[in-house]
């Protein structure tokens, strides 16, 4: 693509941004409309538009579902119960596609109290989710899913891969560090989208209230080792098989060090990954143990769980060595116990705050990791794990080699 073409793609995504600022493009007339005679029907003893000839009911798994047939959108309709009255109402409206569109919560007035519209692109990819005003007319403020890459000069460090929901690779301390292949492409790849941008997004568990996980991943990383290049990935939920292509994209750039702070219990979601893995013996990854109060020697978490020798398993410990209230264990599984409470950390919005875990754990012996590499180069992974287990202290029973009380110290690094 060339210059004058993402110059011209930037200029008209911001105008169109503030354009959104102002007004909203949609017609949800029908969507207040329906709200409004739903909440006359409930509280005022109004007729039940949905008994009417333009509406079909459907039950699936207990939860009643709308279908105005001349528009084709769906609805379902969750009251939120306290005792026995009705203490507000969800509304979650989808397109003539059945995606989900807009959210509306309203309070037991039926004030509309929360309000989150997707905004697709003409492929069919949210493009951002909108916050409206309380008639639904306007935009009040909008989160982006894949803004403009700022350009910048290459930074070229030690690189890390960070295999998580992505990062907000337009926050100052990001831009500074993240891997490029140039100054207006990056290394790294989003491998749920498949494409080039793998912004700090996971709509795993709300599509309407993302999560953002890896900015503060990385931000651990670059705070306790500066001289970090990043190469950002972002993970395939919807398609876990592409962590085959994803390895090997870590593989063709030569990254000896992954920090895949995430696990899941299903097994089978995790094969591809495991093979790939296991393939590429001269990649580390360092994975989190998980946050369920578990030995996963037994409970079995992935890929933590995995008999891979180029994994290393990590759980999060109090400052003073102990098992962190809710942190998995396990003497066969997990490898080191780190200070993973209370953490600094910066998210998503460049925000400073504190989190707490064994994914936040991780990156921080990630760091020592990288700090070995700035040592050594030509270190390879016996080199790395032989210098953390050299650190650790034995004395707890729950993790093969002991805890690491200070990840900052180099000493026995060198």
């Amino acid at each position: 693509m060339s210059i004058i073409i993402k110059i011209f793609l930037i200029f008209i995504f911001n105008i169109f941004i503030l354009h959104q600022s102002f007004a909203l493009n949609l017609d949800l007339k029908f969507h207040k409309e329906t709200i409004n005679d739903y909440c006359d029907f409930l509280y005022n003893k109004k007729d039940n538009l949905f008994s009417s000839d333009h509406w079909r009911v459907e039950e699936v798994n207990n939860i009643k579902e709308y279908f105005h047939l001349s528009s084709k959108i769906k609805i379902k309709i969750f009251p939120f119960i306290r005792g026995e009255k009705i203490n507000g109402i969800r509304f979650t409206f989808y397109n003539e596609n059945e995606e989900p569109l807009l959210l509306v919560n309203v309070d037991k007035k039926c004030n509309i109290m929360v309000s989150r519209l997707i905004q697709r692109d003409i492929t069919g990819k949210i493009f951002s989710i909108d916050n409206l005003s309380s008639d639904l007319s306007e935009v009040k403020s909008s989160e982006y899913f894949n803004p403009p890459l700022k350009k910048q000069k290459p930074f070229k460090g030690i690189k890390v891969a960070i295999v998580d929901t992505g990062v907000n690779y337009n926050l100052d301390f990001i831009a500074d560090k993240i891997s490029r292949i140039d100054e207006s492409n990056l290394t790294g790849y989003d491998f749920e989208d498949d494409d080039s941008l793998p912004y700090d997004i996971d709509t795993g568990r709300s599509v309407f209230f993302p999560m953002h996980h890896g900015t503060s991943v990385s931000s651990i990383i670059l705070r306790e080792a500066p001289m970090s290049e990043l190469v950002v990935y972002r993970f395939p939920r919807s398609e876990m098989c592409k962590f085959e292509n994803l390895i090997e994209h870590i593989s063709v750039n030569k990254i000896k060090i992954v920090n895949l702070s995430m696990g899941s219990v299903n097994k089978d979601d995790w094969q591809c990954f495991y093979r790939a893995a296991k393939s590429n013996k001269n990649i580390l990854f360092f994975v989190s143990a998980g946050n369920d109060g578990k030995n996963i020697d037994f409970d079995k978490i992935y890929p933590a769980s995995f008999d891979l020798e180029n994994i290393i398993v990590i759980t999060s410990s109090d400052i003073s060595g102990n098992l962190a209230q809710g942190s998995n264990f396990g003497s066969v599984s997990v490898d080191f116990l780190i200070p993973g409470e209370q953490i600094p950390v910066m998210d998503h919005r460049g925000v400073k705050t504190n989190a707490s875990g064994s994914s936040f754990a991780v990156p921080r012996v990630v760091a020592m990791a990288i700090r070995i590499l700035s040592n050594n180069t030509n270190a390879n992974i016996l080199d790395i794990k032989s210098k953390l287990i050299s650190r650790a202290i034995r004395s707890n029973e729950k993790v093969k080699y002991g805890w690491i009380p200070d990840p900052l110290d180099n000493y026995l690094l060198n």
